[in-house]
């Protein structure tokens, strides 16, 4: 299910290459769910989510994307899983 997503891990990308991809990938753009205060918590923790627009179950799932920050608010990314 995340054959996709988890061919970033090791990567190194902004943020905005990050979202762009998992908008590629039927994910929803971070910039509906979240405010930039958010986005920033987000990025001070080291995980960020996304909510998959296809999902089939009643519950929602997301798919987290954790990374370390480097240089210049270059993310890279680390772990990748589903919740």
């Amino acid at each position: 299910m995340l054959k996709q997503e988890l061919s970033l891990i090791g990567k190194i990308l902004t943020l905005e290459e990050l979202n762009n991809f998992m908008i590629e990938n039927n994910y929803y753009s971070i910039h509906n769910d979240l405010s930039e205060k958010e986005i920033q918590d987000c990025l001070n923790e080291g995980v960020i989510a996304f909510e998959n627009k296809t999902q089939d179950s009643i519950e929602d799932i997301y798919t987290y994307i954790e990374f370390e920050l480097s240089d210049r608010n270059k993310l890279k990314i680390t772990n990748i899983f589903e919740m």
